[in-house]
């Protein structure tokens, strides 16, 4: 079972903590260490409720490197059954090959994936999420959608 909070498409701080908010979003109501703390009781509880039944926890990439760290301290007081990295696994794919991860792989939520999914500018009503920062395709298609907002702006004046 996995474990998150909210719908990123509607409230990114819940699901996503992040530093900064989407460009096309708002301002979070909360520090992204709120957020963390919120997936970690989440998971626990529904843990403890369930011991027999694999929980995922989520949460862990707004914690960047430190992410294997809180993620191991969590398996080893058994609240959750299994560590997910969302956004950090799109950021950084190798991070499990290595034993610390690297600082200038991680993500570091700027929340322009988020972006991307709430774009929806294609003929399957979406974009597939990726790290801008990390990618040089997601960044051009980031671009893309941000040129093309301003374009409908301004023919709306």
């Amino acid at each position: 079972m996995n474990v998150t909070a909210g719908c990123p498409c509607f409230n990114p701080h819940v699901g996503r903590p992040a530093d900064q908010e989407p460009p096309d979003g708002y301002g979070a109501p909360e520090p992204g260490l709120v957020g963390v703390a919120r997936h970690f009781r989440l998971a626990e509880a529904a843990q403890r409720a369930c011991p027999d039944i694999p929980v995922v926890g989520t949460g862990y990439s707004y914690l960047r490197h430190y992410a294997v760290e809180a993620g191991e301290a969590n398996l080893r007081r058994a609240r959750v059954s299994i560590v997910g990295l969302g956004r950090g696994a799109i950021a950084y794919p190798d991070f499990a090959r290595d034993v610390h991860m690297d600082k200038k792989k991680v993500c570091i939520t700027v929340s322009y994936c988020t972006t991307l999914m709430r774009a929806k500018g294609n003929e399957l009503g979406q974009y597939a999420a990726g790290c801008v920062p990390r990618d040089p395709v997601y960044a051009r298609l980031l671009q893309e959608i941000q040129k093309r907002a301003k374009l409908e702006a301004a023919s709306k004046d």
